[in-house]
């Protein structure tokens, strides 16, 4: 990481003295959160894979499965001596009777995003933040009083579409279920 973009700002101050030398050096330094780690942008993401393991529910995937798994244990030598080497042949058994019989998916990395943003919840939330920085800027007690009306406003609304959002889907489960 470049310095330049860590340190922001530096003064000297001539006037302290300490009967050395020396200056007094301030710096302003703005290092980066631990949890945010710089990926190479051209390196390929790799997309966890992983077997599907719901298909097991259907007795004739089931049933194949364990076909799959029989015909790889009947063609492995039995006299390993080596735990080790036995566990990693079971696991390669179990892994290639899994993607011969279930398959796999690939594990997608979506932003969580809120499935009920609209025009107005978009609109709300644009007042919050602008009624927060007025009230930043001010420090007025009215304009604290806006801010967290503005909050409750969109909190409300908010718990409001997904109560409805969750009404609508246990509906629909209901219907396709019976």
């Amino acid at each position: 990481m470049k310095t330049s973009k860590v340190i922001q700002d530096i003064r000297v101050y001539r006037s302290n003295e300490i009967d050395s030398d020396h200056y007094l050096l301030c710096a302003k330094v703005n290092f980066p959160p631990r949890w945010l780690k710089k990926s190479n942008k051209k390196a390929p993401i790799k997309q966890e894979e992983f077997f599907k393991v719901r298909l097991l529910n259907d007795e004739s995937i089931r049933w194949l499965y364990t076909q799959r798994v029989k015909h790889h244990l009947n063609n492995t030598k039995e006299n390993e001596t080596d735990i080790e080497k036995e566990w990693k042949n079971l696991q390669n058994i179990i892994k290639s009777a899994a993607n011969e019989s279930l398959g796999t998916i690939k594990k997608r990395n979506r932003r969580k995003y809120l499935k009920i943003w609209d025009d107005q919840i978009k609109h709300l939330i644009e007042t919050k933040k602008t009624s927060y920085k007025k009230w930043l800027n001010s420090r007025k007690l009215e304009d604290k009083l806006e801010y967290k009306r503005n909050t409750a406003l969109a909190k409300r609304e908010v718990r409001r579409r997904q109560r409805l959002s969750w009404d609508k889907f246990v509906t629909n489960f209901l219907e396709h279920e019976t």
